[in-house]
């Protein structure tokens, strides 16, 4: 494949990022921000921002989705700066970190950014505000990769000391720490479905599920670093980088990988990024390299290879690329494939080998159909046989052929064979109560005794009889319990029409109930699935169908009774219900208040917070995250009073106030550590320390040093 264009920017690539109408930010080592625009493939201009080098192979720079910001770590001084993209201005500088800031990232919405530090903290910042706005649980070492969940619910932060800490930033409870790598953690992205990636120094990479916290795939490694990884727009395939200058490609669906030099460019890759709606990957280079590749860009030679009939290069550049499978021309190359199989196999049973061979020619090339069309000329060698056989009515020989010769069954002589048994079959079961027609029965079914596969069937007319009416009563009563179990008990009953109708029904009924599920209406979800619990195949998704309507039905009443402490109850214990519109309202209420108190926050205005959000003081799932606001506002109340002349004992019962509420945190150790620095005589000697998870039981000074 090669790319559609490529871009010489002279200095490292750090970070790539679409940031919607057809353009891209892309960042060098030096700082440099450059955007381009991919409708005219063209360089649109860019500014220069003077801080030291960012990093390469790290997370050290993030741009946000919505391309208004860009996020930098800045070297030795233990903060990252906010830049505003559009106006090109410093918007914050931001860091309570005790060492370096390691890692940034933005969620989905644009609302925050994180920053991990060599301290093994993680603090989340208002992007609007530039103020800190909550913690997460911290790790024992340096936080070396940090990512949001696509619902930006939820925020992943790997670590050196091998860990994944999962925190819920809507409620800000810490869910729980997963240790599945064996080395540093380098990447973690979010896919649909509650599942993560994450790759770590040693080449691992870890598909898990991030709301159960458990494993789900552990995909082939790479035989380096995990450098960056990017996904096409269904999650089926997987791009990713080592330190090397391959690019891998995995099948997300197969957990495979399907080749190690998808693309292969001149130089080390840093960064890459992919963009759905173009079908565009991006890749930059430590060379400053940018290369823009159009992964679609193959169907136009695909399209060539199979207007000229060139089927071996057109299903070897989908094996290349295997993403030409989603395309209109692949299905059409397989449409070519089938019809002339078929039209091979007509040609075949009208013993023109010749011209079957003729038509089959261009596909010989190609391995997998090169086998195929050997074993169908193979079987054919023998079909002059089958074929007088059949012709002459002898049944049984004829299908002792066919199943030693499987493509038999795909000819017109194989599907007479069949339709003249099905229609002796259906008159004999017509005819089997009157014992005047036994010796016709007999006569009609002649030609196929002795043929295994249909012995049983013969046989069961004249000691079976009530079996098949009882079969056939309970198809006609629905009752499917029954109905398999007599199938059960009677394997041979399924080469009747009734197996086949009741196959067909029972597939119609999963469709309606999965219907019924996306429109809501969970009564019917419940009276389908009970009766599709009768069939064999279906049952276990009959359960999980009744379980998540019974959740879904649960959910709606509690939403409807407004007892909205029990919902947030419920989805937690219940993740997938953050999928439903209703939550999502709820969410986007509780959004709109946390901004407006986050507002508060900044200014110490503890009063506020609390008048604003007073509705969900009730809600124990809310409280982690007010009060990480509320304990924001002290911070910053304690941090703009050591900044005066304020008098040693009002600073000390400050601080007592505070630990007597939220405990002796890392965030106010630091501010102690600050003021005894400037040479504040401080007495902790006879302190109370409190417990923040229980910090709404205390009586809440509006300003912490009263």
């Amino acid at each position: 494949m090669q790319p559609i264009k490529i871009f010489t920017i002279k200095r490292p690539i750090s970070k790539i990022q679409y940031i919607g109408n057809d353009k891209i930010v892309v960042i060098d080592q030096l700082n440099t921000v450059r955007f381009f625009n991919l409708d005219e493939l063209k360089l649109d201009g860019g500014f220069k921002i003077n801080l030291p080098e960012n990093r390469l192979f790290s997370n050290s720079v993030s741009i946000s989705y919505n391309g208004n910001y860009l996020g930098l770590t800045i070297p030795k001084k233990n903060k990252a700066a906010i830049w505003n993209l559009e106006n090109k201005k410093l918007a914050h500088t931001v860091g309570w970190h005790k060492g370096e800031i390691e890692s940034i990232a933005f969620d989905y919405k644009s609302r925050y950014m994180a920053t991990g530090g060599t301290d093994g903290r993680t603090h989340l910042w208002n992007i609007e505000t530039g103020k800190m706005v909550g913690n997460l649980a911290p790790h024992s070492d340096y936080v070396t990769a940090i990512a949001f969940s696509q619902n930006s619910v939820w925020c992943a932060t790997g670590s050196y000391d091998k860990s994944i800490s999962i925190t819920n930033i809507s409620s800000m409870q810490f869910a729980y720490k997963m240790r599945i790598h064996s080395t540093m953690v380098t990447k973690i992205k979010f896919l649909k479905n509650f599942l993560m990636v994450s790759g770590d120094r040693e080449g691992n990479l870890i598909i898990s599920n991030y709301a159960k916290g458990k494993v789900h795939k552990r995909l082939p490694k790479l035989p380096d670093t995990v450098v960056d990884f990017v996904f096409d727009a269904h999650e089926k395939y997987m791009f990713a980088s080592t330190k090397n200058k391959n690019l891998f490609l995995f099948d997300l669906i197969k957990h495979d990988i399907i080749t190690d030099q998808f693309i292969k460019v001149n130089s080390t890759i840093t960064c890459l990024e992919f963009i759905p709606s173009l079908m565009y990957l991006i890749i930059g280079t430590v060379d400053g390299i940018l290369y823009i590749y159009d992964i679609l860009s193959d169907e136009k030679e695909l399209e060539t290879y199979i207007q000229e009939k060139n089927y071996a290069n057109a299903y070897e550049l989908v094996q290349n690329n295997p993403l030409l499978k989603d395309s209109i021309s692949y299905h059409h190359l397989e449409k070519i494939w089938e019809k002339t199989i078929s039209k091979a196999q007509k040609l075949l049973e009208q013993s023109q080998k010749d011209v079957a061979e003729q038509i089959l020619k261009p596909f010989m090339a190609i391995p997998s159909k090169r086998m195929f069309i050997q074993s169908l000329f193979k079987d054919f060698a023998e079909f002059e046989k089958f074929k007088t056989l059949v012709l002459k009515k002898k049944y049984p020989l004829a299908y002792s052929l066919a199943n030693k010769y499987p493509t038999f069954k795909q000819t017109s002589y194989y599907k007479h064979m069949e339709k003249e048994f099905k229609k002796a079959f259906a008159i004999a079961r017509q005819l089997m109560y009157d014992k005047t027609k036994e010796d016709y029965i007999k006569q009609i079914l002649m030609p196929f005794r002795g043929v295994p596969e249909k012995t049983p069937l013969i046989q069961s007319l004249a000691n079976e009889k009530e079996i098949y009416k009882l079969l056939k009563q309970k198809l006609a009563q629905k009752n499917f319990k029954d109905f398999f179990e007599l199938i059960s008990r009677n394997p041979f009953l399924a080469d009747l029409d009734e197996y086949e109708k009741a196959l067909e029904f029972g597939e119609k009924l999963l469709k309606a109930a999965q219907n019924a599920l996306k429109e809501g209406n969970y009564n019917k979800v419940l009276q389908y699935s009970r009766m599709l619990e009768q069939f064999p195949m279906y049952q276990e998704q009959a359960k999980d169908l009744i379980y998540e309507a019974n959740i879904l039905a649960n959910f709606i009443q509690l939403v409807a009774n407004k007892e909205y402490d029990k919902v947030y109850e419920y989805v937690q214990k219940e993740p997938f219900l953050e999928e439903t519109e209703d939550y999502k309202h709820l969410e986007e209420i509780w959004e709109n208040k946390v901004k407006e108190a986050e507002q508060y926050s900044a200014k110490g205005d503890v009063e506020h917070i609390l008048k604003s959000l007073e509705h969900y003081m009730k809600i124990k799932e809310k409280l982690p995250r007010i009060g990480e606001l509320v304990k924001s506002a002290y911070l910053y109340q304690l941090l703009e009073k050591l900044k005066t002349e304020t008098d040693d004992k009002t600073i000390e019962k400050g601080f007592k106030n505070y630990i007597k509420i939220f405990g002796l945190d890392l965030e106010v150790s630091d501010l102690i550590t600050l003021a005894q620095k400037s040479g504040r005589k401080l007495d902790f000697t006879h302190i109370e320390e409190g417990d923040k998870r229980y910090w709404y039981k205390n009586n809440l000074p509006l300003n912490i040093f009263e």
